[in-house]
């Protein structure tokens, strides 16, 4: 399957499902399942050097203002860039891969994707939380764990409703 590695809070970002746009300075013509890793640098609240999702790449368009929100950025980036523009997300189970620049291949017999039957929330604490950067020198551990913990919770009540 083809990969794309992002920066750990961004694929963090993808995984959780509030950002469905990546911006890029290149593009490609390749279309379909993408695998989104995680590089190396750790970052509080996320897990680096792992295979994390699978999301479904539809378009590059130019980057514009109205891509912005689903970037989760505030600003517009400088010089010329493309919304990379993505559906269909799907948890797997995370496993290592060493990122690359620009697309790259992972053999598709290391990915497991998480069956449907398990809710978000279990999926969240068997498969993604034993792989969490907790702490920086910046960001302390609690806040952290406060905030998963938090976001666990909202998936336990939006599974209930």
């Amino acid at each position: 399957m083809k990969a794309l590695s992002l920066m750990p809070e961004w694929a963090m970002s993808v995984l959780l499902g509030w950002k469905t746009v990546e911006c890029r300075t290149w593009k490609t013509d390749y279309r379909g399942e993408l695998l989104i890793c995680a590089s190396s640098k750790a970052w509080p609240g996320s897990i680096a050097k792992h295979a994390l999702c699978i999301v479904n790449l539809v378009d590059i368009v130019p980057f514009e203002k109205k891509h912005l929100d689903t970037a989760n950025m505030d600003e517009m980036p400088e010089g010329d860039c493309y919304a990379w523009i993505f559906d269909g997300l799907g948890w797997v189970k995370p496993f290592e891969v060493k990122g690359k620049l620009h697309l790259f291949d992972v053999d598709d017999s290391l990915i497991e994707i998480i069956p449907d039957e398990i809710d978000n929330a279990t999926a969240l604490k068997t498969y993604y939380e034993p792989l969490l950067t907790w702490h920086n020198r910046t960001i302390k551990e609690e806040e952290i764990r406060s905030w998963w913990n938090n976001f666990i919770e909202e998936q336990k009540q939006n599974a209930n409703s």
